[in-house]
Parts: C-alpha cells; structure tokens; sequence
C-alpha cells in the first residue's frame, strides 16, 4: 500500500512510480459503500503514466497501489 495525503473530494497527493516526485491527481470517489477502480494517470512532473488501483470504502479512498503504467 502507498502512502497519500488525502486533500479531499476525491483529490489526492501521490508519488511517482518513475521519478519519486510527489503530484496531485483527483480520483473517483462515489457514495457508494465500496468499490473498487484502476487509473492510469500521467505524472506532472516527468510525463510518465502511473497504474493507481485503489478502493473506496464509505466514500473514502482506504487502499491505493501506484505501479507501472506501462502495460
């Protein structure tokens, strides 16, 4: 599991899976009581894709994994 800063509404701090920088990104957060959703979302600062699967529990993100978007 990574570690976020959870900024609410869905947007939250990452880090890079390539260059370690840390960017915000805003994920999908529903009223929902739990689901779970892979992204891949271009890094900010070294333009590289990021895989972030995470899930959503009581409309909170509780889990996320930032791996190789390359697939």
């Amino acid at each position: 599991m990574e570690q976020f800063i959870n900024n609410g509404d869905g947007f939250i701090e990452i880090t890079c899976y390539f260059c370690f920088e840390p960017f915000e990104v805003h994920l999908e957060v529903s009223s929902e009581s739990f689901f779970k959703n892979s992204e891949i979302i271009d890094c900010t600062v070294c333009c590289n894709p990021n895989k972030i699967d995470y899930e959503v529990e009581e409309s909170c993100i509780s889990n996320l994994l930032i791996t190789d978007g390359n697939d």
